[in-house]
């Protein structure tokens, strides 16, 4: 009869496990990157309903293509925005958005702005046939 705990056999270990578990994980990694990248490029649209600008106490601050910030005609950087955007608080913030603007740079606006205004901004469009 044979022992159980015999010497004379080699050791072995089962890789299948491990190969199964490493398979999964470059599934993973795979599908995962996949994701990662961005899908949509975001171009604000005209809107069929703009009115002209009424007259108003307001601030107005301008998103270019590039990115950048500009308040009454001179570009700012967007530390100076909080800045600003106390120095009236009665006014109503009015954002003029360029087509091309990156998202990134308009979310920051308007992080600031929802902080410093609360519900008292707006953001300009112009009539489809202006386009």
């Amino acid at each position: 009869m044979k022992n159980m705990f015999d010497l004379d056999e080699e050791p072995s270990v089962d890789l299948t496990p491990l190969i199964d578990v490493i398979f999964m994980l470059l599934i993973f990694f795979i599908m995962t990157t996949t994701f990662s990248r961005p899908v949509l490029d975001i171009i604000l649209p005209a809107s069929e309903t703009a009115e002209p600008g009424r007259q108003r106490q307001e601030q107005v601050v301008s998103i270019k293509a590039d990115g950048s910030l500009h308040y009454e005609g001179r570009q700012i950087d967007k530390a100076e925005l909080p800045a600003i955007l106390e120095e009236r608080p009665e006014a109503v913030l009015n954002l003029h958005v360029d087509q091309k603007a990156p998202f990134d740079a308009f979310v920051s606006v308007v992080d600031v702005a929802k902080a410093k205004k609360g519900e008292r901004f707006v953001i300009s469009t112009q009539p489809a046939e202006q386009r």
